[in-house]
């Protein structure tokens, strides 16, 4: 079962109880169960009476014929993938599920022994990665016209499921993606270029499987706006991005011309595409995606939503400011001060949530131990100059798999007692920011905030409660 709490928060309280933070805790356990993968799963797909129904996550249902297909196989990857499949087959019956095959990040736990599982490596893609890939294309050849495949996508799977062009070896895209996330790209720019450097990715596995038999492709989004063909660099769906965008990607981050990255065989390549020497990834419109139905399970939107629910429970008055946040770290740690520091108190108790994927440019190089999430929260706590005793606030900003960059935390907490901890240490923030060591900070006050690998992924989450 996926760890969907807080496995620090006694301590935590311990050393800096107070009612927002209490609350503020609370809510982050909240949140995390509402994307329970198990629970997604039990929600979206029902079966009765040969009648296979799935519903997206807006409520939108999709029947299929459940008896006119001979058997059904099960492949995937991604951070939440093994509980999808844990859960898929106690929904339909082990006995309806002929065989399966998926790829998920070290540690991760798989309770059925339908599916053969591959261990690999995330946001680096490893050789055991691309195991797993051959693995999942070996599966698809027994699939035969009156099969059903389902395919399980879930955050971490472009990188859990590699499978590089023949002209590209492991270690070229390893560095590359390396260099792409240290230097800030979004996760759009990222799969971009992940899609054309795979033979999979950006509908490239719809390419393979090409009409031979009907597909059903679960996703549990971990892209801001719920981007279907950048989650999991969409094998399964019409990649919209060109050769072109590629190109204008590592121009942009200064790669287009390190030979060291980037070989003069892969510029070709890519210049082939951009003049349409050479096909781009299948686009909207393309035959070959007849007969799949990807549908989105779940996404930040409803870990949010449960979260302003449940505080509204408790008789705050709580806005959900939306899933689209993206931008550097430090721009929203400026946003969540502004969210404590702009309100008069006559506008207590009040809460804000909301969600997104933010960015932090490493330059090239990785000096601490923290991730974009800490870095927001210590980002705001450099606004604090001024303490008013009186004020009962609590900023947090959390990933929901449970890993915050290189770190072991999944995020930070702040509120008055705290930022004073900080004070009374003389711990000097922008040294820590300057740095990217932001989880050695909150270590030291006891804030920082730990789940280990929770086994789902909806992207990152920050609260602002303040209660007077």
């Amino acid at each position: 079962m996926a760890r969907l709490k807080l496995l620090n928060k006694s301590l935590i309280l311990e050393n800096n109880y107070s009612n927002s933070l209490n609350l503020t805790l609370d809510a982050i356990g909240v949140g995390l169960r509402s994307v329970n993968p198990v629970c997604l799963m039990k929600k979206s797909v029902k079966l009765s009476n040969n009648n296979l129904s799935i519903f997206n996550y807006n409520g939108e249902k999709l029947v299929l014929d459940f008896a006119s297909f001979k058997s059904t196989y099960l492949i995937g990857a991604g951070k939440a993938t093994a509980s999808m499949a844990d859960a898929f087959i106690k929904i339909l019956g082990s006995n309806k599920i002929k065989e399966g095959c998926i790829t998920v990040p070290y540690g991760i736990k798989l309770k059925n022994n339908l599916c053969a599982i591959t261990y690999a490596s995330h946001p680096i893609p490893d050789s055991s990665g691309v195991l797993g890939t051959k693995k999942i294309l070996k599966l698809l050849e027994k699939v035969t016209r009156n099969d059903l495949l389902v395919v399980l996508l879930s955050g971490g799977a472009s990188a859990l499921m590699p499978l590089p062009l023949d002209i590209i070896t492991l270690s070229e895209k390893q560095n590359l993606t390396m260099r792409l996330l240290s230097a800030g790209a979004t996760i759009d720019e990222l799969n971009t270029v992940r899609k054309h450097l795979s033979k999979i990715k950006g509908g490239g596995l719809a390419d393979i499987i090409n009409k031979k038999f009907s597909v059903l492709t679960l996703i549990l989004s971990d892209v801001v706006e719920d981007k279907i063909d950048v989650i999991a660099s969409g094998p399964t769906v019409p990649d919209t991005t060109t050769f072109e965008d590629t190109k204008k990607i590592l121009v942009k981050y200064k790669l287009w011309r390190n030979q060291k990255l980037i070989s003069k065989k892969l510029r070709i390549l890519i210049n082939s595409g951009v003049s349409g020497k050479i096909k781009d990834t299948p686009k909207p419109g393309n035959p070959v995606f007849t007969n799949i139905h990807n549908v989105i399970i779940g996404n930040n939107n409803i870990a949010c939503k449960n979260i302003k629910l449940f505080l509204e429970r408790k008789g705050v008055k709580t806005m959900y400011l939306g899933s689209k946040f993206t931008g550097k770290s430090t721009s929203v740690g400026e946003f969540l001060f502004r969210l404590v520091h702009d309100f008069p108190t006559i506008s207590t108790p009040y809460a804000f949530v909301f969600g997104g994927e933010t960015t932090v440019d490493l330059e090239n190089k990785i000096n601490g131990r923290g991730g974009r999430n800490q870095e927001a929260v210590l980002s705001a706590a450099a606004h604090f100059e001024h303490l008013d005793n009186d004020m009962d606030f609590s900023i947090a900003s959390f990933g929901t798999d449970g890993i915050d960059g290189n770190s072991l935390a999944a995020g930070a907490v702040i509120n008055p007692k705290v930022l004073l901890r900080i004070r009374h240490k003389k711990l000097k923030i922008s040294r820590y920011l300057n740095a990217h060591d932001s989880n050695t900070l909150f270590d030291k006050v006891n804030a920082a905030l730990y789940t280990k690998i929770t086994g789902t992924n909806v992207n990152d989450v920050s609260i602002v409660c303040r209660l007077r």
